[in-house]
């Protein structure tokens, strides 16, 4: 105990600590939580007695022939599948994250071993290859384990993906979209007219659905304890089958067919039809 230590000069020291730990414990709310932020230091200590520890595994490369499918399956983390025409390969990056809190010892960096991936690009019927990754974890205490993905390609068609306790980011697919994730936002931009069947399921996490005029589609739009915003500049919208709610919405874009399901809960969905999705701003 404190008081049986000398006053001196090991007092300094003790008190030092405190206030270190003290400086840490009023920090975990907030932005600067460590399951939102990886701590800027990099310090073995700062990180030990966060029990918050990150590992690169660096970048793997794929060279495709045109456009790729992606289906990705992961435990938990964010996942980015984002195509960008100035690149002639694709990438693909994971970064494990061990965030079990505060004074864990060694257990959060010994975890980070645990954390699985493999990825592969494969032929697929006529010109399109599909990459697929797949992540996961067989360790002890998976709820506090992560694997954030990022994934860029030349060119991206059908993306598939299922996580956890993630974000989920699709930018510039010209093909159908099947994405389920929860504790996290999900955001679909594309600079490319859509015009394929997409399902967007998400539970405690936002819709940002974004695309240019000419796409097209059958929406069926539904949240619990959230708002649906609707904002169409460019293309014909109407309403079918009954009024709009403020929970519900059925409508078609363009006389499109293709079925866009669209579902939150806890969260909004905003449907944005606009000349420049790309750089369009985000949810209010």
């Amino acid at each position: 105990m404190l008081r049986d230590l000398p006053s001196t000069p090991f007092m300094p020291l003790a008190s030092s600590l405190v206030l270190i730990l003290c400086g840490l414990m009023s920090g975990c709310t907030g932005a600067n939580h460590p399951e939102r932020v990886v701590d800027s230091t990099g310090s073995s200590l700062l990180a030990g007695l966060q029990g918050h520890y990150v590992a690169d595994d660096g970048i793997t490369q794929f060279r495709s022939r045109g456009p790729i499918d992606v289906v990705v399956s992961s435990f938990a983390g964010d996942v980015s599948v984002h195509a960008n025409p100035d690149i002639d390969v694709t990438t693909v990056q994971v970064t494990r994250v061990a965030q079990h809190g505060y004074l864990r010892g060694t257990e959060p960096r010994e975890a980070l071993e645990y954390v699985d991936w493999i990825a592969n690009l494969t032929p697929g019927p006529g010109p399109v290859e599909t990459l697929r990754v797949e992540i996961d974890y067989i360790g002890p205490e998976p709820w506090f384990m992560r694997a954030h993905l990022r994934i860029e390609t030349p060119s991206l068609d059908r993306v598939t993906v299922r996580t956890t306790n993630g974000d989920v980011s699709i930018r510039n697919n010209t093909g159908p979209l099947d994405i389920q994730t929860n504790l996290g936002d999900v955001t679909i931009a594309s600079s490319h007219p859509l015009v394929d069947a997409s399902t967007v399921l998400v539970v405690e996490g936002n819709v940002d659905y974004r695309v240019p005029g000419k796409s097209s589609g059958m929406f069926d739009v539904e949240v619990i304890d959230g708002d649906i915003e609707v904002w169409v500049p460019e293309g014909r919208w109407r309403y079918i089958s009954r009024t709009p709610l403020d929970d519900t919405i059925n409508a078609r874009l363009n006389d499109g067919e293709n079925p866009i399901l669209l579902r939150a809960s806890e969260g909004d969905i905003r449907i944005a039809v606009v000349p420049d999705p790309m750089s369009y701003g985000p949810i209010r």
